[in-house]
């Protein structure tokens, strides 16, 4: 589960921002709050689901693309050779300083019951800094650090510092290139009970971060095996469908191909009101909301099954408010989602600011300065807004910010040559 995200200098935020998944101390709508294990000793009352909402080009989509980062990053399993740079890397573009500077990151996050903490420091050429902490008594122990090594190659080489917290009968020598993490090694050459189910958590963070034509593959490739192999799994997803109402009877795949072109839904077909047969549609004579829903539906599942979170971005494209609402009602259900997987999304969707099911601190807000920096916060940092406070009314009405700034119509063309 995730507790905290913290962000500086990467793309539109150029000052730290942070964003938690912790909940407040109201206890109202408990469907949105779980309680997870943090340490032997302690437990943290956690959210099931975050809106990121805000104005266009405001920095909503930079979270999103920010964990997608971090997960390719630790995924990578190319850069084993000296002398590339960091291609992720994507600083705040707009100030001098900022241009040329780290980016940091730092993600707080639960696996086997324990908080772990892992903080990253890069550049263009290099990751300077890398930390993992755990915390199974409730304080803070290293188990990893980032360290230079003195060698004669010409590139430069980091090796990781251990610390008391892993017994010396464990500890593992080696050394990677300054453009790999040593987090990765964890992750698939050297596995440590300590380290590699934390370097599987974060290299396992669902992501839908686009619906094109080559991000729907990407996604697809990403569950089609996983979808194929097990008949439960496409019944669950088949389900999800026809709760959906698209109209969808059945799908089929072929353990064979590949391509996602190859996947047919089946249709019903009609003589008036009278049902004579099914008819099979290719995936791309589907409509745009379909194909969609069917993609996201098997990350949702995977999410489910899985226990780890899942991050939307721009869930309302193709979505009627329905489809969303219903989604959000998929993680709140502790009968369907039994392992408490989170979601977080970003959407300009007003009709899901429903004070009825969100509580204020789900709700979160970018607004973008005249200087083209991000600033992240949260519904919860208003005084006077209640529980039952019509976040949707207020939200249009432009007391929370986060909203495109557009001026009188009267203003526009006055400039133009008739």
């Amino acid at each position: 589960m995730i507790l905290d995200i913290q962000i500086k200098n990467y793309r539109s935020f150029k000052d730290r921002c942070n964003f938690t998944m912790v909940a407040t101390s109201t206890e109202t709508k408990s469907n949105n709050v779980f309680v997870a294990p943090v340490s032997e000793n302690d437990k943290e009352r956690l959210l099931k689901i975050a809106i990121i909402y805000g104005a266009n080009a405001s920095g909503k989509t930079n979270i999103i693309r920010l964990l997608y980062a971090l997960r390719s990053m630790i995924s990578n399993m190319t850069a084993d050779q000296g002398g590339e740079g960091i291609y992720l890397y994507e600083p705040f573009a707009l100030d001098e300083n900022s241009k040329n500077e780290p980016t940091e990151i730092s993600i707080s996050f639960i696996v086997n019951d324990i908080k772990h903490l892992y903080e990253l420091t890069y550049n263009g050429e290099e990751f300077l800094s890398e930390k993992l902490t755990y915390f199974p008594k409730g304080v803070s122990a290293i188990l990893f650090e980032r360290v230079p090594v003195e060698n004669n190659s010409k590139f430069k080489v980091y090796e990781p510092k251990y610390f008391t917290s892993i017994p010396k009968s464990k500890v593992q020598k080696f050394a990677v290139f300054s453009n790999k993490l040593i987090l990765s090694k964890f992750l698939y050459d050297i596995p440590l009970d300590l380290i590699t189910p934390a370097a599987k958590y974060l290299a396992n963070i669902h992501i839908a971060n686009g619906y094109h034509s080559r991000m729907i593959n990407q996604l697809w490739d990403e569950f089609r095996d996983w979808l194929a192999e097990d008949e439960k799994r496409r019944n669950k997803l088949m389900e999800l469908l026809a709760f959906a109402d698209l109209g969808i009877k059945a799908f089929k795949i072929d353990v064979k191909e590949t391509s996602l072109q190859k996947v047919l839904l089946t249709h019903e077909r009609y003589h008036g009101d009278q049902r004579i047969e099914d008819i099979d549609f290719s995936f791309d004579n589907e409509s745009y909301g379909t194909r969609q829903l069917f993609i996201l539906g098997g990350k949702i599942l995977q999410s489910l099954e899985s226990g780890n979170p899942l991050f939307v971005d721009e869930m309302d494209t193709g979505f009627h408010t329905y489809i969303s609402s219903f989604i959000l009602d998929i993680f709140r259900d502790k009968e369907i989602n039994k392992k408490n997987a989170q979601l977080i999304l970003t959407t300009h969707d007003i009709n899901l600011l429903d004070e009825d099911k969100l509580r204020r601190d789900q709700i979160w807000f970018t607004e973008k300065s005249e200087k083209g920096t991000s600033d992240l916060f949260s519904l919860s940092d208003f005084s006077g807004v209640r529980e039952d406070t019509p976040f949707a009314k207020w939200y249009v009405a432009n007391k929370f910010g986060a909203v495109p700034s557009i001026k009188p119509l009267q203003k526009l063309f006055t400039n133009a040559i008739d």
